[in-house]
């Protein structure tokens, strides 16, 4: 993979938004880990309806949510201990998609068999891995910080009329917020573009600032005033094409008696392709402070909410309007300096592409 990063030349490199443009083999988030229960749900996940749940001992599981007789959706039935019974007829199948018992005949149907997929419980997700499942090389990326009882998490969903690629792209552009945000993350010194650079296969940025005050986005959950000056180190990096980390390193030259001067927020972006041109958008603000009360807590879910309906309107106007121009793709796409970090997302997205016999 080239390190070269286009300038404002005009020069494109494609991401697919119209097309089917997502990696099977790797490991994608299917939901959050409190919404999978022993009752089945039904989700969208890279154009495939999947029936989610939990065996009664509470192991995850994934399958195919069509029934093999009559294409009844499994998420409509009931677990019965490590199977799921089909509403329909009440034929029970294992984790592995296999069909256990047809109460309607004696004999097992040897083809009633539907697809099942590998489910790992990772942090506060589910992950699962949909494509070709002996070529699984790897486990979910490290997230154990999103159960740790020292940090403090908050968290949102969204279901984004967008493109995946759209918001992966999104939140690794990070000169965005002094524009889209200023009403918001009110963060404007962020105008120029962070070192970005490759770690092995992660994407990572660095960037510091000099004084000056805090997101009001954070300031309650650090316990700081949003009109104090501090100073921030800006890191993030993404392991995978599926979950990007932005970490807030704040330092506070002049901390009350008693009072941290240094604190982390990690920012948490989890992308998951639904449907064509949909996204399942899962994110997390955690703060490096234990026990964080529920009034800040929902102060802070407020106000990044607010923040990324911006993104969400946003990114939604803009796949709209490419679906429906005529020319779609076939645009002039100017890249940017700052504009590095979502090249070397096409960079890897095209790799994987290509290792899966596919192109954009």
């Amino acid at each position: 993979m080239s390190d070269d990063i286009p300038g404002a030349n005009g020069q494109t490199i494609p991401n697919g938004m119209l097309q089917d443009n997502y990696p099977r083999n790797m490991w994608w988030v299917a939901a959050h880990r409190d919404e999978v229960t022993t009752k089945p749900m039904m989700r969208w996940l890279l154009e495939t309806p999947v029936v989610l749940y939990r065996h009664e001992d509470g192991t995850p599981a994934a399958l195919y949510d069509r029934c093999p007789h009559r294409w009844a959706p499994l998420s409509e039935g009931h677990v019965a201990g490590d199977k799921i019974v089909c509403p329909y007829h009440g034929m029970e199948f294992d984790r592995s998609g296999t069909c256990t018992k047809a109460p309607t005949q004696h004999m097992k149907p040897k083809t009633a068999t539907i697809p099942s997929f590998a489910v790992k419980e990772a942090g506060a997700y589910i992950w699962v891995w949909m494509g070709d499942q002996d070529a699984i090389d790897c486990d979910p990326p490290e997230v154990g910080y999103q159960v740790d009882p020292n940090w403090t998490p908050v968290n949102g969903y969204y279901e984004v009329a967008a493109n995946w690629v759209l918001i992966r792209e999104n939140v690794l552009d990070l000169t965005h917020i002094a524009f889209l945000h200023k009403n918001t993350f009110k963060q404007d010194d962020w105008i120029t573009a962070p070192d970005t650079y490759m770690d092995g296969e992660t994407v990572c940025y660095e960037q510091e600032f000099d004084l000056a005050p805090l997101s009001p986005l954070f300031c309650a959950g650090m316990g700081l005033p949003e009109d104090k000056p501090i100073k921030r180190v800006q890191k993030g990096r993404m392991p995978s094409l599926a979950i990007s980390f932005s970490d807030w390193n704040v330092h506070d030259p002049n901390p009350e008696p008693g009072r941290r001067s240094d604190f982390i927020v990690r920012g948490c972006h989890i992308v998951t392709p639904a449907q064509r041109g949909r996204t399942h958008y899962f994110w997390m603000a955690a703060f490096d402070v234990p026990e964080l009360t529920d009034e800040v807590a929902e102060k802070t879910r407020k106000s990044v909410t607010a923040a990324f309906d911006e993104d969400k309107h946003l990114l939604e106007k803009l796949q709209a309007n490419v679906e429906a121009d005529p020319r779609g793709l076939d645009f002039l796409e100017v890249t940017l300096g700052a504009d590095g970090a979502g090249i070397r997302v096409r960079q890897i997205l095209n790799k994987k592409l290509k290792a899966e016999g596919r192109a954009l």
